[in-house]
């Protein structure tokens, strides 16, 4: 068990004034040891209650656990970071015999303009190899599986999703696929969980059409169930088409969840601290801190003890 004492002097006043008139002193408290033991919380939750002992007494004894939200090292203020950006859809494809005719792109330079000279200036990563993408008419939408794109993030910049879609002259590539994008889904993962994005309704996408001529109804179409529907001409079959379905621009930053904060375990009108229990819901080790502190009018004398505990 490693304890940490740290001593903070406030006074008000010259130093000389301090000696003179404070009349509070630095408080003789201390923390002896912690037992943990399986308990079952108010809500019926299996929990760790770990309870600390204590010598000495103070006026005032705050305490942080050492978890998200009243960890002591983050006192001064914490900055939520992005751990995670998560993606993931489904899809369909029907009909037709043209290959590779959808990709999955994300960028972060787009302009926000959308139009195909915009689109084709700016820079797409192309992401669909971390997809899996369903065969040709199966029975049922396949889940492209949940995927981390975080590395794709650009500090300070918009980070686009896109769907393209290319249909070639199909006499000499083949007959146009249909494909459709459903369950989309982009969520952000920080400490605090993960908090949705966009959905496949929610991402605001923009769709874009580009040929000499596109039949009507064909390209992307957005159905009236939410999908997206990405296909060729079926009049015009050997023009050259390219699609787009482009979300809007997500920015992500850090947050600034501002400082931690203890939490008051005695004032001055309770009775002397021995003992204080708290329950930890994960395992772990975690390094907690006791704020012990005595005042008056004049002055504050406060005392810290820190200890690390391991909660099985």
């Amino acid at each position: 068990m490693k304890l940490k004492y740290i001593v903070i002097v406030l006074c008000s006043g010259i130093v000389a004034a301090c000696e003179k008139k404070d009349t509070a002193v630095a408080p003789d408290f201390n923390v002896t040891g912690y037992e943990v033991a399986s308990m079952v919380d108010s809500s019926g939750n299996e929990v760790k209650q770990v309870t600390f002992g204590f010598s000495g007494d103070a006026q005032i004894v705050s305490f942080y656990p050492g978890i998200m939200g009243n960890d002591y090292s983050y006192r001064e203020g914490r900055m939520l970071d992005i751990k995670g950006l998560l993606s993931s859809f489904s899809t369909t494809l029907n009909n037709g015999t043209q290959e590779n005719q959808l990709s999955v792109l994300v960028s972060s330079d787009f302009n926000g303009t959308y139009d195909i000279g915009n689109i084709r200036a700016a820079t797409w990563t192309d992401i669909t190899d971390r997809f899996t993408l369903n065969s040709r008419n199966a029975s049922a939408s396949l889940p492209s599986g949940t995927k981390d794109v975080k590395d794709l993030l650009v500090e300070g910049k918009p980070f686009y999703y896109a769907f393209r879609y290319i249909c070639k002259p199909q006499s000499v590539h083949g007959a146009n696929s249909t494909w459709r994008i459903r369950a989309f889904s982009l969520e952000s993962q920080t400490d605090l969980g993960t908090v949705p994005l966009a959905s496949l309704t929610t991402a605001d996408w923009q769709l874009i059409n580009e040929g000499a001529v596109v039949d009507p109804g064909r390209g992307a179409v957005i159905e009236s169930s939410g999908a997206i529907r990405l296909n060729g001409n079926h009049l015009h079959k050997e023009e050259d088409t390219e699609s787009w379905a482009v979300s809007k621009g997500f920015v992500l930053a850090k947050t600034d969840m501002g400082p931690d904060r203890p939490i008051a375990i005695k004032s001055v009108i309770n009775p002397r601290l021995t003992t204080y229990a708290f329950n930890y819901t994960a395992p772990g080790t975690y390094k907690v801190a006791f704020i012990a502190s005595n005042t008056s009018y004049e002055g504050q004398y406060s005392v810290v003890r820190e200890i690390e505990i391991t909660v099985p």
